[in-house]
């Protein structure tokens, strides 16, 4: 059988924790070409750490504004594109944000003297649902 699609109600996914104040909704995982595509919600005073990207990311704002130190300003409706190999410093959130982001590789989170710490993943998002799921059964 063909695989044609499929249909997912976003607002029936859990928000995961991926860092204080920053939740992650995970819409899709490719394993076979690394690639995944999420959705972030970052509360007021959430920070998005320093990392690279080791693919193309395509970002779609659905909520709030403010200001990426390598992409520029932001608001409701805008597109971002980030490089492959783009270092980016870290993000603070001044608003309630919220986006969309096609990943077509992982990310590497970094240490302060530069080297990578962990990686956001097929693997690694993969786990979070996991233990989102063990959690939530739990209850």
């Amino acid at each position: 059988m063909i695989d044609v699609g499929a249909t997912t109600h976003c607002e029936d996914l859990p928000w995961l924790p991926l860092a204080p104040k920053i939740g992650i909704r995970v819409l899709r995982l490719n394993p076979d070409t690394g690639g995944y595509t999420v959705m972030l919600r970052a509360e007021p005073g959430g920070v998005l750490p320093r990392h690279r990207h080791l693919g193309e990311a395509e970002i779609y704002i659905i909520k709030g504004s403010g200001t990426h130190l390598q992409t520029g300003d932001y608001r409701p409706g805008d597109f971002i594109t980030e490089r492959n190999g783009a270092v980016h410093d870290p993000l603070e959130f001044r608003e309630e944000t919220v986006l969309l982001m096609v990943a077509h590789g992982p990310s590497a989170f970094l240490a302060p003297d530069g080297s990578d710490m962990y990686f956001m993943d097929v693997p690694m998002l993969q786990g979070l649902m996991q233990r989102g799921a063990a959690h939530a059964s739990a209850h």
